[in-house]
């Protein structure tokens, strides 16, 4: 993990990964990950003129809920005081990053897949297919992201963030794969680019649509 070329926030990743092991449902704390993270490469989280000896927590605070932290940046989902999971998006990056795990990619590949099915089933997605006025309520379009008045702002910053990574690598399993579309081992189109790009359009239509409520969310 002592690659230059790696972002620190990439070398955090692959911290998660090894700690997860790629499971979106394994919970793991902001302590687990500065003690992975040291030991895996301590020039770069040790704490400066005692890097062999200690990490630096602060480091690590700032690369998991700073503006540019990965949780902001939806790699990581926040469940509980210091206590974290890794979205689809986050375990699929980090198993791109972790190239010799094949494993850890086939597991990544297919949470990636079944959050991406998740989203092009949802209901509201499929009524704006037949009838782009719809959703003309903001209830509605927040039943898609996980959002209602109260959310904290963070929490409502997180969610749209998660749609707009989660579609972001699909696009990039795709160009990794050098394909169009994603078949299952049966044979069936789960999805394909076009797919994506609708999705896409129909998230910063509704952005569009309901800006002053996602704003007066985020403003709270």
């Amino acid at each position: 993990m002592k690659n230059k070329n790696l972002t620190l926030n990439e070398k955090v990743l692959i911290a998660i990964s090894i700690i997860t092991a790629g499971d979106i449902n394994k919970k793991f704390t902001a302590e687990d990950i500065i003690i992975k993270a040291w030991e895996e490469d301590k020039g770069a989280f040790g704490l400066r003129g005692y890097e062999k000896d200690h990490p630096d927590s602060n480091i690590l605070y700032t690369k998991l809920m700073g503006k540019s932290g990965l949780v902001r940046l939806g790699y990581l989902k926040k469940v509980g005081d210091k206590t974290y999971t890794l979205t689809e998006a986050g375990a699929s990056i980090s198993a791109r990053l972790s190239p010799k795990n094949e494993d850890l990619q086939l597991k990544a590949n297919r949470g990636l897949q079944e959050a991406i099915i998740k989203i092009l089933n949802h209901p509201i997605f499929q009524d704006w297919k037949i009838d782009k006025n719809k959703p003309k309520s903001f209830r509605d379009a927040g039943w898609f992201w996980g959002i209602a008045p109260g959310t904290p702002p963070k929490v409502v910053s997180e969610r749209l963030k998660y749609v707009e990574q989660t579609l972001f690598e699909a696009r990039s399993i795709l160009k990794e794969k050098k394909s169009k579309e994603i078949i299952e081992e049966r044979g069936k189109i789960l999805f394909n680019g076009k797919d994506l790009d609708l999705c896409e359009k129909f998230h910063n239509t509704l952005k569009e649509r309901f800006k002053k409520e996602i704003g007066i969310l985020l403003e709270n």
